[in-house]
């Protein structure tokens, strides 16, 4: 399922955890945050690669 509705950040990002969680999609949200190396600015969560969040930062 694709959506138009914009990612959190103001882009159209599918693979972003935000938009992932507003989409029901947990089973793609557990993939992506199993061994999570950074958080988010905006929404907190935490996931594998920066690519998956709209503000990254590292977790150190």
């Amino acid at each position: 399922m694709t959506t138009k509705t914009p990612c959190r950040c103001g882009a159209n990002h599918h693979g972003h955890l935000c938009m992932l969680r507003s989409n029901g999609l947990y089973d793609d949200i557990a993939e992506i945050s199993s061994d999570p190396k950074f958080y988010c600015f905006t929404c907190g969560g935490e996931a594998n690669c920066s690519e998956n969040l709209c503000d990254p930062a590292p977790i150190e």
